[in-house]
């Protein structure tokens, strides 16, 4: 029942700290001393574990659970125990949030939160006073609306505020929610500098509150059946990794027309859109960039524009990137005339400054040799492909069909095939509703904070804008573990007096 050295994979303990589920299983010693964050392996009837966050087990009040079935069984085929039993049940208190930034993002986080028994939706934040009328109509309710974050802020009820401004306003509307001694929930990515995200994680570290970032797809039920097969060691050390992200072309040209198109407001194509990508790859082999290398360029949305908005365009009935209000919630005057809120604009638009593809090759700290590439040419969907190649056997998926498929380098093991078939989905996978669902039980004191370590809350940003500067500079961009590390302590401004919230039955 445990592991061996004939079975390294082979014990069906599972360990729980506070009732989630920690992990990689069946990790090595050594790792378990040097990487540490809930890596534990049980041997010779002896259980090596190491706590979420690197801390002491034996200080605080953190308890935990061994979980040991008692049939050995198939554990390739055991994964779906790895996130361990999590549900939901109305706090004794409601947990009352703010919305600051009302697009499709945000209404659709609002709208997920109160599919929760016991979450209220207290404030609707947008700088569009028609957003938030309708945010407020959508609603209902007592929900109060407002053009400024400020008074949201300041409301002692409020518990959680959900940050879904673009991207490099992240940090002013973030910082000052921990600043007021709110839990947040801050949409990907964490910022579009790292100075800028070292602030924000600096206030969070001061405030004592919970952080949960937009990295939806570590929630995802494909991508942790995927982290677990690594982690029993299916595919024996894994020594490369590739991964793709295709947009289909309406997807893509919907951000050459957006904010977005300006890497001031993004960060670039590669922090706004794969982040969480590059983020997902480090978590699921455990492992920290170290080198990264890169080359992208716009190939496909340049030329002249034919005229500056699609309603003023006769080329707009065979265009394939014509304007259909793809990813975005138009206000009702919005989609009578988007032409007159600039939302129509042209995708060969002459002051975008963002790439329309671009590779990433990397190395990282465990040796694993891999590549990345974001490309906005689909020609049918937007999907995400992973394979990864061990000395065992070689995986290959895609996200969207909901499924992989584990092949043996021993040609008498029949191929692994793991799927989503029969099982409940939603956003991203499922990624979203698991996402807040863990959010939700953190805010409520009732499960472990989702994000623990600001190095690892950093480690996707820190890796895209590597691959940015790389891009950029056409250079081998070196990362150490000083790249991860917030630079400098939280200053001045007092976390407001707002009471922790306990456990509740």
């Amino acid at each position: 029942m445990t592991d061996t050295n004939e079975q390294p994979y082979r014990s069906r303990l599972r360990l729980y700290e506070d009732g989630l589920a920690v992990g990689p299983a069946h990790s090595s010693h050594d790792v378990i001393r040097r990487v540490g964050r809930g890596a534990y392996s049980f041997w010779a009837n002896s259980l090596y574990f190491s706590t979420s966050d690197n801390s002491d087990p034996n200080s605080g009040n953190r308890c935990y659970t061994a979980v040991l079935s008692p049939s050995a069984g198939n554990t390739e085929l055991d994964l779906e125990s790895e996130k361990g039993p999590l549900g939901w049940s109305a706090p004794a208190r409601p947990l009352r949030c703010a919305v600051v930034g009302l697009g499709n993002r945000g209404i659709g986080l609002a709208q997920l939160a109160r599919g929760f028994s016991g979450v209220e939706i207290a404030w609707l934040v947008d700088q569009s006073e028609e957003r938030v009328a309708e945010a407020i109509e959508l609603f209902g309710g007592n929900a109060k609306g407002a053009k400024d974050p400020t008074e949201a802020l300041a409301d002692p009820a409020v518990d959680i505020v959900f940050v879904t401004v673009p991207d490099y306003l992240h940090r002013v509307v973030a910082e000052a929610a921990f600043r007021a001694g709110k839990n947040v929930f801050l949409e990907k990515p964490l910022a579009t500098t790292a100075s800028d995200a070292a602030a924000i994680l600096a206030a969070w570290r001061q405030s004592g509150r919970i952080l949960q970032l937009g990295y939806v797809l570590r929630q995802a039920p494909f991508y942790s059946a995927i982290r677990a097969t690594v982690g029993k060691g299916m595919l024996g050390p894994v020594r490369v990794v590739s991964l793709t992200e295709q947009l289909d072309v309406r997807h893509g040209a919907s951000f050459m027309r957006r904010w977005h198109a300006q890497s001031r407001h993004s960060g670039g194509l590669l922090v706004h859109k794969a982040c969480h990508d590059l983020d997902i790859v480090c978590w699921l082999l455990d492992a920290w960039p170290r080198a990264v290398s890169s080359f992208g360029g716009l190939n496909t949305f340049v030329g002249a524009p034919p005229a500056m908005s699609c309603s003023q365009c006769d080329r707009r009935a065979i265009c394939p990137y014509v304007d259909t209000g793809l990813h975005e919630r138009r206000t009702v005057a919005e989609l009578a005339d988007p032409t007159a809120y600039g939302l129509d604009r042209c995708v060969f638009r002459a002051d975008k400054d963002i790439v329309d593809n671009q590779v990433v090759s990397f190395v990282l700290d465990t040796g694993v040799r891999g590549t990345f590439f974001l490309a906005m040419q689909g020609p049918v969907r937007s999907e995400r492909r992973i394979t990864m190649i061990g000395d065992r056997a070689r995986l290959d998926g895609v996200f969207e069909d909901g499924r992989f498929t584990v092949t043996f380098t021993n040609p008498e093991r029949e191929p692994f095939l793991w799927s989503m078939e029969g099982r409940s989905q939603g956003g991203h996978g499922g990624g979203d509703r698991v996402t807040m669902l863990e959010f939700l039980n953190a805010c409520a004191g009732r499960a472990q904070a989702p994000v623990t370590s600001p190095e690892e809350a950093m480690r996707g940003l820190a890796f895209a804008l590597a691959a940015e500067r790389a891009r950029r500079e056409e250079v081998v961009v070196r990362l150490n573990e000083g790249d991860f590390v917030v630079p400098f302590s939280p200053t001045a401004e007092a976390v407001r007096d707002v009471p922790p919230r306990t456990a509740t039955p």
